[in-house]
């Protein structure tokens, strides 16, 4: 390191000594000149500097009788050094704030081999490359867009950065580390084709929901009331569970969404509860029942009595009587299987979310199957803190649109669908556990539904999965966005791993005793393309992406409100906050009346 640092400040010293000399001898001209009518002759070439250091006149030789103006010439001359002394110290404390900064940050990443080079993107992440693909997944359109048939997730190399709408997408970043505004809304915005989205907060939704209006229907299913949207979608899970295989699936997806069914260690348990359930439902939807009826029969067996006459005389043959058989059995076991049931329609002892699950005759209905036929957005939106409470209903929701979708893609050419159903699934481990998740990510893209899954991290996942079924849903993402700002070591050591080594020679140099001179050595040593800690100082403009069997792409991320179409973004979002605003303003004012 001393040797490094002398070989760079020797030169910069000379160079400003030289420098220096050089202005000192204009000063001394320039002011002798105007003194005595003509311009001295240097004695030497280095009389500015010589008079500027001892004062003698003798460096210059003047017309006789005129008096040098010393004084004047050595002020000047201490000025310039005081001058060149503080831009000196200026730009050497600039300098290394400059190697402690961001920017010097990226720009050494930026220089190291390993990452992807510009012909590598252009060939597999370009905007053409994903073009290439239109003819198979997009047959129907006759000039498809780079957006048509891929996920833009960046800038690398100064191109747009596309993946491949087959491709599954994770993305992982923590809190407040720019998801949405740097990705999300865009992916939100530029999706073509039918778009199911989840979220925790109302950011996504306000910057597109206007926007998603200009191209198809928008369903907002919102039960707990958090978007303050007018008129959200009402949707009752009792709706098509005359289909007893319907009842027993929504049954499953109710129970697998709160916290019995995240629960690993009560699998078996869960499982007796979605039995119930689904036979209740069933019952409810041939029996012409209501939510109110529902909720009674899953709080307490023996009001689930009227359930098993309904059953037995219009259900699905032995469905009464294998109910009747639960509720008759041992106390203990129909308590702890009822638990199961009785947490799942919790919810519908309030209000406002019962009537969220019971649509009227002017409320205008939701149908998969039409959904799925244009450019429509159903956002589906829980707070983390209601996840329990909401969460199975909002994920039955979600199967029956992607159990829909599956259908309709095994009844169309080549098994896919001809407009693909786009899943951006923002946050959803903290608002339901999604049982068809580790699947949808492995093999639905084929089928042209598309996953673009959103977590603060993979232990996230793993908290509402199994280990198996995060490990499972990360090796199905074929495309791994990372932001920076993330702190568990292991994965991080993971995605060290996955990022592959660098070469990089290190200049070794000794002095020996024993014989006079400098020895010089090199060395080839292998190092991480990014360490664990770089991985995690990656600045918010920053990401990582690791894709298929490709090298690493260090990613430019730009916000929103860079696109050509940001205006009518703001202009949008500023309607959709004033609806927001007045909802909430009208549903306050009772309360503040009756106060």
């Amino acid at each position: 390191m001393p040797t490094r640092l002398s070989s760079t400040l020797l030169p910069a010293a000379l160079t400003g000594v030289i420098l220096l000399a050089m202005a000192f001898a204009v000063v001394a001209d320039t002011l002798i000149g105007a003194a005595c009518g003509a311009p001295p002759v240097p004695n030497s070439p280095i009389s500015g500097l010589w008079f500027a250091v001892t004062g003698d006149p003798a460096a210059y030789t003047v017309t006789p009788g005129c008096t040098v103006p010393a004084l004047g010439i050595r002020l000047i001359d201490a000025i310039l050094v005081l001058l060149v002394i503080g831009a000196a110290l200026f730009a050497w404390v600039a300098y290394n704030r400059y190697l402690q900064s961001d920017a010097h940050f990226i720009a050494d990443l930026r220089g190291r081999p390993g990452f992807a080079s510009g012909s590598e993107i252009a060939g597999h992440l370009s905007k053409r490359a994903v073009l290439t693909r239109a003819r198979h997944l997009r047959p129907d359109l006759t000039r498809p867009t780079p957006t048509d048939v891929g996920w833009r997730i960046g800038r690398s190399r100064g191109r747009d950065v596309y993946v491949s709408i087959e491709d599954s997408v994770a993305l992982e970043g923590p809190p407040r580390s720019g998801k949405g505004y740097r990705v999300l809304i865009s992916a939100i915005l530029d999706w073509s084709g039918p778009l199911v989205t989840t979220s925790t907060t109302n950011d996504n939704l306000t910057a597109t929901l206007r926007m998603r209006a200009q191209r198809g229907d928008v369903h907002v299913f919102d039960p707990q009331g958090l978007t303050g949207i007018a008129h959200p979608l009402r949707i009752s899970p009792i709706t098509g569970c005359a289909d007893p295989l319907v009842a027993m699936q929504r049954g499953d997806a109710i129970i697998t969404g709160t916290a019995l069914g995240a629960s690993s260690s009560n699998g078996e348990w869960a499982q007796a509860s979605s039995v119930i359930l689904g036979r209740l439902l069933h019952a409810a939807a041939i029996g012409g029942r209501s939510i109110s009826d529902l909720y009674d029969w899953g709080s307490s067996p023996a009001l689930a009595r009227s359930a098993v006459d309904i059953l037995r005389t219009d259900g699905a043959p032995g469905w009464g009587d294998s109910l009747e058989a639960i509720i008759a059995g041992d106390e203990k076991l129909v308590s702890s299987i009822w638990f199961g049931v009785q947490g799942a329609v919790a919810p519908l002892a309030v209000p406002q979310i019962r009537a969220a699950l019971s649509p009227t005759r002017a409320d205008r209905p939701f149908d998969p199957v039409g959904f799925l036929t244009g450019e429509n957005t159903l956002y589906l939106i829980g707070s983390a803190s209601g996840a329990s409470a909401m969460g199975g209903f909002l994920g039955a929701l979600l199967d029956d649109v992607v159990d829909v979708a599956r259908t309709k893609a095994l009844a169309s050419p080549g098994s896919r669908l001809r407009l693909p159903l786009g899943l951006i699934l923002d946050e959803i481990a903290n608002m339901f556990r999604w049982a068809n998740l580790p699947r949808t990510m492995a093999d639905g893209g084929g089928r042209g539904i598309c996953t673009f899954v959103v977590l603060q991290a993979l232990s996230q996942a793993e908290t509402s999965w199994s280990r198996a079924e995060a490990d499972t849903i990360w090796a199905a993402a074929t495309a791994k966005v990372l932001l920076g700002g993330a702190s568990h070591v292991a994965h991080l050591r993971d995605i060290e791993a996955l990022l592959g080594n660098r070469e990089t020679r290190r200049t070794q140099q000794s002095w020996s005793t024993r014989q006079a001179g400098r020895n010089t050595s090199e060395h080839i040593e292998r190092q991480p393309l990014m360490t664990v800690d770089e991985i995690r100082r990656m600045p918010p403009t920053t990401g990582l992406l690791a894709y298929r069997n490709r090298r690493g792409v260090l990613l430019d991320l730009g916000g929103w409100d860079a696109r050509s179409d940001a205006a009518a973004i703001r202009a949008g979002k500023k309607d959709a906050e004033r609806e927001q605003v007045a909802t909430f303003a009208a549903r306050a004012t009772p309360t503040e009346e009756a106060s």
